[in-house]
């Protein structure tokens, strides 16, 4: 996976949850407080282009989705 690539759910997942930029930067995820707009669900069949991949966290990647940025696992997603 690299930046440009156009991205779907793999096999057998059904849907995801993508994090905004200020929540995936957060860390102490107990402590903070967040509003429904830091998260999105990426469904089966949706697609996303890959933006960047983490480089402290390689299993981590920004993708565009729905007119906006978003981090989502490496895991969940499968180049199509």
């Amino acid at each position: 996976m690299k930046p440009g690539d156009m991205v779907t759910l793999k096999h057998g997942r059904v849907a995801v949850t993508l994090l905004s930029e200020s929540l995936e930067k957060t860390t102490e995820f107990k402590k903070i407080v967040y509003n429904p707009d830091d998260s999105r669900p990426f469904r089966r069949g949706d697609t996303a282009i890959v933006v960047e991949i983490d480089k402290k966290n390689l299993a981590r990647v920004k993708i565009y989705y729905d007119s906006s940025m978003w981090w989502g696992n490496v895991s969940d997603l499968t180049v199509v």
